[in-house]
Order: structure tokens, then sequence, then C-alpha cells
């Protein structure tokens, strides 16, 4: 059995660095099979060349600017995660989690396991913690196979949307006023809390097995066999910073001959702690107002305030601004690819939503007819598989939720099916072909120092396991 899954491996990961465009190459030609794709499946009452003008206007630049508050938010989380990872007591914890495993394979089976336990709190913290732990492993073990802990790191991240930070059930628990636009439209009479989604036997089953049983059982599988196939972590990359080697503990104490008071201010540790722990009484405070209002604290997490608690932490944690800001100057070299690649991905998506007065967009068509020729019973997996599909061209779960949404929660209530196990089989599928698609790897791959081409074979693997696990435990599990 390990031989099979092994060579499997190595095939799928031969084929993926011989073909496998890098992942901005991937992004522009998805962009060109979308806009493909739509010219010729959404309707219009213009002539082709009208309509291919407004597709490129309305459709691809109308949308190529929709993920700037979102890219700048996820620029923020690597960044503020990152500052946070480089502080003594972050580092320490995980560098003696590191050395935890006594092997290779147990390192290997350890870090899925990490970066899920991560995702399942919140996908950001997991990418990044996921990112830095692989590395951690790699200094820890030098032989190891950089490669295959990296695309265990990622992997860890399919149980994201199961987890605490769930788009699509944090959607559905929210009013529609806050955006639950299925409430907002009478589509659903009452929200769906997360007792309901997220806390179900279902999903937890899924999250266990999948993301603590499943990946480090199928990551020892596919394991290099001979030290040949293996490739370990560059030791120059351990032992210089994206910077060139300027980290930010040098700047923890004040230069020998320095007295400006400018000077002072920037090594001073109560300045840190001031606003460090003012940030930190504020985001108690958001926390508490949620629970006096009703709101659990897992109920509560956006980016927005794990952004904002990763920075006052790492704050405090760093002692001084100028610490501080060394570590964010170390940070920035890992966030080029998501400003160069997150408007791409905004404008498929502009692409996927258009739909002229009277049509219908490529995404809810392409919902709307796997709904129709899905058999009786087989919703939640169809379900599944649709939000796969569409999760290539609309790699963002509340972005996937507003063109698929209606249709498959219709589809539910008109078959009989429970409504939130459609809309966790969503969910996951919407997770599940993350492992295929570059779009949620690009933070991980900064911090790594690898390309696309070097994972993602492994993650092939991955995304052909779980969807036999995921398709059938999403249909038969008890909720």
């Amino acid at each position: 059995m390990a031989n099979v899954i092994r060579k499997m491996a190595e095939g799928s990961s031969r084929v993926v660095e011989r073909y496998l465009p890098d992942a901005f190459l991937f992004a522009i030609i998805l962009t060109l099979v979308a806009y493909g794709l739509a010219f010729v499946a959404v309707a219009s009452q213009s002539g082709p060349l009208e309509h291919a003008e407004n597709l490129l206007v309305t459709g691809w630049y109308g949308g190529f600017w929709g993920l700037l508050t979102f890219a700048m938010q996820m620029t923020l989380i690597l960044m503020t995660g990152y500052g946070l990872a480089k502080t003594d007591f972050v580092d320490g914890l995980l560098t003696r989690a590191a050395a935890i495993p006594s092997s290779e394979r147990g390192a290997v089976a350890l870090v899925p396991v990490v970066a899920a336990l991560a995702s399942f709190v919140h996908w950001g913290l997991g990418l990044v913690v996921g990112g830095i732990f692989a590395r951690k492993v790699a200094e820890e073990i030098r032989t190891i196979d950089f490669p295959i802990v990296v695309a265990g790191a990622y992997a860890g991240f399919i149980v994201w949307h199961g987890g605490l930070a769930a788009s699509i059930p944090l959607n559905l628990n929210s009013s529609g006023e806050a955006g639950n636009f299925l409430l907002a439209d009478g589509i659903l009479t009452a929200t769906i809390g997360t007792s309901q989604t997220i806390f179900t036997t279902a999903n937890l089953v899924l999250f266990v097995v999948v993301g603590l049983v499943f990946l480090p059982a199928l990551f020892v599988l596919m394991y290099p066999e001979s030290d040949d196939k293996k490739r370990p972590i560059d030791p120059a990359t351990l032992e210089t910073a994206t910077d060139g080697g300027e980290t930010g503990a040098k700047a923890t104490t004040v230069a020998v001959g320095t007295t400006t008071f400018a000077d002072r201010i920037e090594h001073s540790r109560a300045v840190a702690w001031v606003i460090g722990f003012g940030g930190l009484l504020a985001v108690f405070g958001y926390f508490g107002r949620g629970v006096a209002d009703g709101t659990m604290p897992w109920n509560n997490l956006n980016l927005d305030i794990v952004n904002f608690t990763f920075l006052f932490l790492g704050l405090v944690l760093h002692r001084t601004p100028a610490a501080y800001i060394g570590a964010m100057k170390e940070a920035v070299e890992n966030v080029w690819g998501i400003i160069l690649q997150f408007p791409f991905y905004a404008g498929i998506m502009g692409i996927m939503g258009y739909a002229p007065e009277g049509s219908t967009s490529l995404a809810t068509q392409i919902a709307q007819g796997m709904v129709q020729v899905s058999p009786e019973g087989t919703l939640p997996a169809v379900a599944f598989l649709t939000a796969g599909v569409v999760n290539f061209f609309v790699p963002s779960g509340g972005g996937e939720w507003a063109v698929v949404g209606e249709t498959l929660v219709t589809a539910a209530q008109a078959s009989g099916t429970s409504v939130p196990r459609v809309a966790m089989a969503a969910a996951w599928g919407d997770a599940w072909t993350n492992m295929i698609q570059p779009f949620w790897a690009i933070p991980l791959l900064a911090i790594s120092g690898l390309s696309v081409r070097d994972i993602m074979g492994y993650c092939v693997l991955v995304l052909l396991g779980s969807g036999i696990i995921i398709a059938v435990g999403i249909t038969v599990l008890p909720m």
C-alpha cells in the first residue's frame, strides 16, 4: 500500500513540475478560460463584438478591483502573523513543537495536524502558522524533504471551511442587514445557528477524520523512501532572512552612542507596551460586547479582529517599536504575490458573476446544471462537487456562496434535504479544491520560498483521497 501511494505521489509530482505553470500564469490562464466560457454561455441581447466588450469592461474590469479590501486584509494577516511568529515567545513554542518528532516521517505527519488545528481556529492563522512551522521542522531535521513538508502545511488548510471562521456557516448565522442575503431576500425565514452547521456531529467528525487522521497518514505514506528523491531546505534559506539578514531582533537595544530623543522612543518598552496593551484591551472589549449581546467569541471572528489582535500582540511581545519595525520589514518581502495576483482573481470573479439583464451568470449556470442532474438523495454530494468546481474560478468562500447559495438552498428546500447539510457540503467543497488552486497557497509559498509546482503534486493526492471521505461523510453522517 505504501509503495503504491508513494509511486502515485512521485508520478503526480513529476507531472505537476513539468506542466503546471507559475501561480501568476495560472491566474492568467484561468482568466482566459473563464472569459471564453462566459462569452459562449452567458446570453446577451447585443451583437458578438458588443457582448465581448461588455464582458471585458463590465465583467472583468468591473470586478478587477473588487478584492482590494480583502487583499489588504490578507497582506496584513500575513505580515502581522509573521511578525508575531518572529517574537521570542511564539518562535520558542514553534521551535519546541518542531523538536517533538524523532523521525522524518513523524515530522511530516505532525505538520498537517498543526496546520489543520490552526486552520480550524481561523484560516488566516492556519496559513501563517503552517508555513512558519514547516520551516521550523526543516530547521530541526535538516535532511527532511522540504516540499512535502510545505505541502503538508498547505493540506491542513482543507479543514478551514468547517472551522470557527467558516464563511458560509457564519453568513447563515448573521442577520439580513449583516450580509445574509438569503434571509434578506426571503429565501430563508430565520438564521441558521452554528449548532446546526459547525458544531454538528458530521462536521466535527469530518474535521477529525480528514485533518487529524487522513492527512498525517497520507503524508507518511507519500514520504520519499530514498535520499536521492528528497529535497532538503537550502541552508542559505535558513541562515539569511528575507530582507538580506537584517532581523528584527537586532533592533531591540539602543545602538552605542544613540542619544536622540527619537531613538530612545523607538527602543522604548514603555511605548510598545502602552500602545500594545491598549490594543489588546480593545480586543477584550470587542469580544466582551459580543458576549453581552449574545454572540460567542467564535462567532465574532473575522479578518479585522484577527489582524488587530496579531498586530498589538506582536508589538507587546517584540517589546520595542524598533524590534517590531524590523520584523515587519522582513514580513513585507512575503506579500508581493498577494498584491500582484489578487486583482486578477477579482477579475475572474467579475467574469463569473457577469449577467446582463435577462441572463444568468456563468457561476449560477454551473450550479444549476449540476443540481438538475443530481440523482435523488445525492444533493449534499452534488453541492460538495458544485462548490468544488466553482471554487476554481471564485476562490473565496463568501464570494462563492453569493453566486451558488441561492441555487443550492432552493434545491434543498424543494427536495426536502437539510439546508444546513447542503450548506456545509458547499463549505467543504469550497475548501476541497483549494488543494489544486494556487490562490490560497500564495502566502504560504512566500513564507517557504517554494513555488506552486513544488507542492501541488502531493496536494493532488490529498484532493483525491479527501474528496471521497468528505462526499460520503457529508451525505451520511448525522447532523
